[in-house]
């Protein structure tokens, strides 16, 4: 399935009948998990494929806030509901109150370059399950999706004037192949990067990285 229609760091609820859908097995214990919190109305995240995987399956990641971790392996008829990465504006008022002013500053000035951040990890979870997952010393991890080099500049500029602030900024770079790279590997220039894609993981050049941006700067 298409990373744009099941885009990783995305959601999904699932359906009554996610268990008869499953592509790969779930011990007793974490199907009953599973069922609990399908049962609740939450909702799972998408996470990345695997080249294996066939034609309309997904990947999905359910986090508790004690950091466990489930991992399911679905077709795509279990999904009921699908969003896709939550905007950090909208979580912003789950945050915790020290942290949303300069949050709410963050999605002002990348708005103005452009670009509105998304939102995953803890306090993602927080925001969709009403859990709390988000601690004092928790990173934020943000999601963005320059279109051409002067959004990726201004972006890279601003997340290195607020990224070690507090909260911690972290979080990836999406590139216009789908792919995405951390923002703070990015911002140091190193000859490699490792870039995350849909169903794998690889290393590229800073070049060919770079000169994704520079192609659609120039459409």
């Amino acid at each position: 399935m298409p990373s744009d229609v099941w885009p990783r760091h995305g959601w999904v609820r699932l359906g009554e009948n996610w268990a008869d859908c499953l592509r790969s097995s779930l011990g007793e214990a974490e199907r009953e998990e599973v069922a609990d919190w399908c049962r609740a109305g939450r909702p799972l995240v998408i996470a990345r494929g695997r080249s294996e995987d066939g034609a309309g399956e997904l990947r999905l990641g359910l986090a508790t806030p004690d950091k466990r971790r489930i991992g399911l392996h679905v077709a795509a008829e279990a999904v009921a509901e699908s969003w896709g990465p939550l905007p950090l504006a909208e979580a912003v008022e789950t945050a915790p109150e020290a942290w949303r002013p300069m949050l709410a500053e963050l999605v002002r000035r990348a708005l103005a370059v452009g670009v509105g951040p998304a939102v995953y990890g803890s306090l993602a979870w927080q925001h969709r399950t009403g859990l709390g997952y988000v601690r004092p010393d928790s990173d934020v991890d943000l999601l963005f999706a320059p279109r051409d080099r002067r959004q990726l500049d201004g972006l890279l500029d601003l997340l290195r004037a607020f990224g070690d602030g507090s909260p911690r900024l972290d979080g990836e770079i999406l590139m216009p192949d789908g792919a995405a790279v951390a923002w703070r590997e990015l911002a140091g220039r190193p000859d490699r990067l490792l870039v995350k894609g849909p169903a794998e993981v690889e290393l590229r050049d800073l070049p060919s990285v770079l000169a994704l941006f520079d192609r659609e700067d120039a459409a």
